[in-house]
């Protein structure tokens, strides 16, 4: 069942969870970042979960508004995150060009980053775009 929030533009409320999307622009990394930390605060998240929380999704969505679209391209990022069974679940979402060839083999700094502090990461590329989907134990 979905429940729609306040009318905001590419905001969905769902139960136990919600959906945004956004312009991929710089704003957009500060306006995810203050969303998943009510959300996570909200599900019980103590201040180091919830700080934890932050820098994950700022770093993912940071590099979907830097790397995911050609200069020019008005892409979009999405986040959504739901709460279930003792676990926090967030997902950075993009449809842009997903990591190019060329670029290096091994995770980089902002994704090296979300790896250590969520217990979870799982990173999918199918088609076009880039998923990265954090989950951390609630605590």
């Amino acid at each position: 069942m979905v429940k729609n929030g306040p009318s905001r533009p590419g905001a969905r409320q769902t139960m136990g969870g919600f959906e945004l999307s956004r312009r991929a622009e710089p704003l957009t990394v500060t306006t995810f970042r203050h969303r998943a930390a009510a959300f996570a605060a909200e599900h019980g998240a103590g201040a180091d979960l919830v700080s934890d929380v932050v820098l994950a999704v700022s770093e993912a969505v940071t590099n979907a508004v830097k790397y995911a679209y050609p200069f020019g391209d008005p892409g979009t990022v999405e986040l959504s995150a739901a709460a279930e069974e003792g676990w926090l679940t967030l997902r950075v979402a993009d449809s842009g060009t997903g990591f190019r060839p060329g670029t290096s083999g091994g995770l980089g700094l902002g994704l090296s980053i979300i790896a250590r502090l969520c217990d979870h990461l799982r990173i999918v590329q199918e088609g076009t775009g880039t998923q990265v989907v954090m989950r951390f134990v609630l605590v």
